[in-house]
């Protein structure tokens, strides 16, 4: 008992039924002692608090019996009668994964525990307790599992407390230290010198100049030379601002000397820089009043932004692209609904008003007396009705091939183009070959699509603009990469001078590309023909 209060544990005994075989299989963790008393029958003995319990539960009989004070955390009637499961089904969701395991692997293994945990009683309060368990066996085998049962809620609730306080000591810590820094570094920018401050501005990696009230430049630092790519101080005063800044900048600049002259100052701009190899670099600045040998100065400092205004104008295009091919979209989808109305105007409509007609005038003949036709008519005429109804549903085809190709879902990516080609061969007297390094291609629906319609798109291109006599077609797979490639032995042209980028057929095929993670290469020479060559990610495997 001296222990127990070094250890200052609140603690409760357990009574177990012993004999010779009796083995106390484990001892309980975070020096908690659980005393032991050997005797013929299981008893209640007094607890040192009132607030913890004893359990114990029987694994042969299953049955489980509680102390009253687990009645009382519980918060149910001393009537009520407990289960394993509906023991462990008062915890919260966390701490019930955690005794389901303990309680498992005490009635499996042995394996004492020692928890805090959740409780959530009948009264539907929440609790927190330490549950403490271990094993006994009998003859070698584990026969009943038992422990204590402590209300910790109040100490939970000290430790939240302290715990709170503790956070909020350490943020005022954290303030008090800022404080600190900052007041650290306004007194040591307040005492650094003026040489400590030339370091300051020569080390720094933003390029600084210092200009007299005067506009004379008297100091440039490493970084200011470098975004000139110039060498020096005198370098810089040796090329006129004319020569130094874009036609817009070098405005700009004598706008701001006329507004200094009148006593006022513009403390923040942008400007573009010519450099030696008429590359234009843009740079922010900002322009301050210091004092420079007790003297008032201005210090001009000023960023590199290039790659910033780059991706900028980036965007900007990229929008441009995507308005202008939404537009484009929304024509196309008009169009179509145009040609969509106008064949189904032109030729189903006449067709089927031409089936009519001869259905009419065959059905007043045959009103007339049968025996007034002769067979070979009706043959004829049943012959001419039946190429009329074909005739009808080949254009029927046609219209639907158009809106969707239905002939990718039928017959596959690859014999689709085929038949393709031979049409687009046929109509428009261009030879045509298609070559297929993959003997089984496996690839989605989404990208036979998009590849079918950029085939279509380049070859309409080609029927158009490229007076080629012969186009080959390639298809291959290489670095789980499919590459088709159409390539023509037209004209050509000269991508820097004739390519637009933003034509509605090229934002097509590069949008059908971009959404599925591919890449567009267009390759032309005027007098050498033109290659259009499609890379998207590929796996060979079933679909």
């Amino acid at each position: 008992m001296e222990n127990l209060k070094k250890n200052k544990v609140e603690l409760s005994t357990i009574s177990v039924l012993t004999n010779k075989d009796l083995v106390y299989q484990d001892s309980i963790s975070r020096n908690e002692t659980v005393c032991l008393i050997q005797n013929n029958q299981s008893q209640n003995v007094t607890r040192i608090s009132s607030r913890i319990g004893s359990w114990e539960f029987e694994i042969k009989n299953n049955k489980l019996t509680w102390s009253d004070v687990v009645y009382q955390i519980y918060e149910l009637e001393m009537n009520f009668q407990p289960t394993l499961e509906t023991a462990i089904s008062f915890y919260a969701p966390e701490s019930k994964i955690i005794i389901s395991e303990a309680v498992r692997k005490a009635i499996e293994e042995g394996v004492s525990f020692d928890f805090d945990l959740e409780l959530i009683t009948a009264k539907n309060n929440r609790f927190w307790v330490r549950a403490i368990g271990q094993s006994f066996s009998e003859d070698g085998k584990i026969i009943k599992i038992g422990g204590l049962f402590k209300d910790i809620n109040e100490r939970k609730q000290r430790e939240y407390e302290l715990k709170i306080a503790n956070e909020e000591l350490d943020i005022q810590t954290l303030e008090k230290q800022k404080r600190e820094s900052e007041l650290m570094i306004v007194n040591k920018a307040f005492l650094q010198s003026e040489e400590n401050f030339r370091r300051s501005i020569s080390e720094s990696p933003l390029g600084i100049r210092i200009v007299t009230v005067n506009g004379k430049t008297i100091y440039v630092n490493k970084a200011f030379l470098e975004i000139y790519e110039l060498k020096s101080l005198e370098e810089y005063k040796r090329k006129p601002a004319s020569q130094r800044y874009t036609s817009a900048s070098y405005t700009q600049h004598l706008k701001r000397r006329e507004i200094r002259k009148n006593n006022q100052d513009v403390l923040n701009y942008e400007k573009s820089l010519y450099l030696e190899n008429n590359e234009i670099r843009h740079v922010k600045v900002w322009r301050k009043e210091v004092q420079w040998n007790g003297i008032k100065h201005f210090q001009v400092t000023i960023l590199d932004i290039t790659d910033q205004k780059k991706t900028e104008e980036a965007l900007k295009k990229s929008q441009q692209e995507l308005r202008k091919f939404a537009t484009h979209l929304q024509n196309i989808r008009e169009e179509e609904k145009k040609g969509l109305a106008r064949e189904i105007h032109d030729d189903l409509g006449q067709m089927l008003v031409a089936l009519k007609i001869d259905l009419g005038l065959f059905k007043n003949k045959v009103s007339n007396g049968i025996e007034n036709i002769c067979t070979e008519e009706i043959q004829s005429k049943f012959e001419h009705l039946t190429n009329m109804v074909d005739d009808t549903i080949k254009t029927t085809r046609r219209i639907m091939t158009g809106l969707r190709p239905e002939m990718i879902d039928l017959l596959g990516f690859v014999d689709t183009c085929k038949n393709y080609i031979s049409e687009f061969q046929k109509r428009r007297c261009i030879h045509c070959k298609f070559e297929s390094m993959i003997s089984e291609l496996n690839i989605s629906p989404q990208q036979s699509v998009a590849l079918f319609r950029i085939l279509q798109e380049a070859l309409t291109n080609i029927a158009k603009h490229a007076k080629a006599t012969k186009v080959k077609i390639l298809l291959g797979n290489k670095d789980n990469k499919i590459i088709m490639e159409i390539v023509d032995n037209g004209v050509g042209f000269d991508k820097d001078k004739n390519f637009r980028q933003d034509s509605y057929g090229m934002l097509g095929m590069k949008e059908r590309v971009f959404l599925l993670e591919g890449e567009l290469i267009i390759t032309s020479k005027i007098g050498s023909g033109t290659s259009v060559k499609v890379i998207m990610p590929y796996k060979n495997q079933p679909l």
